[in-house]
């Protein structure tokens, strides 16, 4: 064969090597190929794959000491699933027998939805979830760190003639589930209307916090507020049965305005976020007299000529607080420019990691907090199911996770292929993966779980992820299984 033919052949040769490396790499992301199941084992099982229906935000498995819960949502009322006569049914216990449950607090007069309900069931010894509760609407199971209260944060309305609350239902388990009160005071209540939407943040046994947006000094009329300032948190040290804001000399927002006033080289703004811009807020308490608050908010906007779009501004208030004669009160205020802190988690042995953005493009990576310093030092990116392909990742929602020796991740990434294969257009790739690390970010490995609602609950004492075969009407594994990260 000439040298100027075996030249061309095998250059067409790896041309097209490159090309199937290239489509394998789009293709399995896309179908979700491939990934590690390290040390699977079997959680438990459902009688009726529909206990296992998961959604994006108030479903799946909480693991506690003294019992392990599973919580589902489908469309449609109880009756599907036929309950058993001893199943408590949580509208009666708010509601009355005779009364008919309203769903949605606020949402239910802006937005017409279909009648849905969560089932909660509960691992038995025999290794199968019974169902022993169902309540109209969206509900998030919360437990204390001990297992032994349970608290079902609900969507439902509050009944007629009950406290002067706005929030909707809040229930409580002190028997593992047996019997549910709820809570007429509310929990958290003026951290936010809609239960389920609470993000509580538990410290040892009894000690809570809950947080909804920061006030500004002119949300109250000016002068009513000025040197007491919300923070939008709020603590209690008996599991919400009472609670206490923590206020603040001065607001921890600042305006778009003054933002805006700072880079004036900056001529269009997005404004869909809000007078404050997009606010995140995070708590860390270290021990018993001293805790944190980030409040982090972020503004967008264009270079002059559009030249760049989607600049990003961010800036961060960290309130300082110290516990007194057994009161928290906010001691120190600092501010640092291009800092975004989305997500603060903690493990049981003090290590604390965060997702934070310190660029101008939104991008997120992992960093540790030193809590002696409180400074930051970045371990890595994001992972990606298109890597080594350049990609963004972001996470999915809040599906970020700490155990004693691992992270759990779960993203979304997106690609962008060469304008030539589009005939000169942009166009864009996305995929989820789940991912997982043992060296706290800094390299990442794939696991073998959907990344669409693939998750299913977390152990971080034990480094174990819980997921389901597919979401329950397109696969008929009634199976809970884990992986372990160890």
């Amino acid at each position: 064969m000439p040298r100027s033919k075996l030249f061309t052949t095998l250059f067409v040769a790896l041309l097209g090597g490159a090309a199937l490396w290239y489509m394998w790499i789009l293709t399995s992301a896309k179908l979700e190929w491939g990934g590690a199941s390290p040390d699977q084992q079997q959680l438990g099982t459902v009688k009726d794959t529909r206990l296992r229906a998961m959604t994006q935000y108030c479903t799946g498995v909480v693991v506690t000491a003294q019992g392990t819960w599973l919580v589902g949502r489908l469309d449609g009322d109880a009756s599907q699933l036929k309950p058993a006569a001893e199943v408590v049914n949580l509208d009666a216990v708010v509601y009355g027998k005779s009364k008919a449950p309203q769903v949605g607090g606020i949402y239910s007069r802006l937005i017409v939805r279909e009648e849905e309900t969560s089932f909660i069931s509960r691992l038995d010894a025999q290794g199968q979830f019974q169902l022993v509760a169902h309540v109209s609407g969206a509900a998030c199971l919360v437990a204390s760190p001990d297992g032994a209260s349970v608290f079902l944060l609900t969507g439902l309305d509050r009944p007629e003639g009950a406290d002067d609350i706005s929030q909707t239902v809040v229930l409580r388990s002190d028997d593992q589930g047996k019997r549910w009160t709820w809570l007429n005071k509310g929990w958290f209540a003026e951290a936010d209307n809609v239960a389920w939407s609470l993000k509580p943040y538990f410290h040892g046994a009894d000690e809570v916090w809950a947080w909804g947006r920061p006030s500004v000094v002119e949300d109250d009329g000016g002068e009513a507020t000025a040197g007491a300032v919300p923070t939008g948190v709020f603590y209690s040290a008996d599991r919400g049965m009472n609670s206490t804001a923590i206020v603040a000399s001065e607001s921890l927002l600042v305006s778009a305005e003054s933002v805006h006033q700072q880079h004036p080289e900056i001529t269009e703004w997005y404004t869909g976020s809000g007078e404050q811009g997009e606010i995140q807020t995070n708590v860390l308490q270290l021990d018993a007299r001293q805790a944190f608050i980030w409040v982090s908010q972020r503004f967008w906007g264009s270079s002059p000529g559009g030249d760049v779009n989607n600049i990003a501004f961010n800036l961060t208030a960290r309130a300082r607080l110290q516990r007194e004669e057994g009161a928290w009160r906010v001691v120190e205020i600092q501010r640092e420019d291009n800092l975004y802190v989305s997500r603060l988690i903690q493990n049981d042995a003090g290590k604390v990691i965060g997702l934070i953005d310190q660029d101008n493009r939104g991008r997120e990576v992992v960093a540790e907090l030193d809590t002696t310093k409180l400074t930051w030092r970045t371990l890595g990116d994001l992972p990606s199911v298109f890597s080594p392909l350049a990609s963004e990742s972001r996470v999915r929602g809040a599906n970020f996770w700490i155990g004693q020796n691992s992270l759990l991740i779960n993203t979304t990434s997106t690609h962008h292929p060469p304008r030539w294969i589009y005939w000169g257009r942009e166009a864009n790739i996305s995929a989820d993966g789940v991912f997982y690390s043992r060296d706290w970010g800094q390299s990442w490995k794939r696991l073998d779980i959907d990344g669409y609602l693939g998750i299913v609950g977390f152990q971080p004492e034990q480094d174990r992820v819980i997921w389901g075969n597919g979401n329950w009407y397109d696969n008929n594994d009634g199976g809970l299984y884990s992986y372990g990260l160890r």
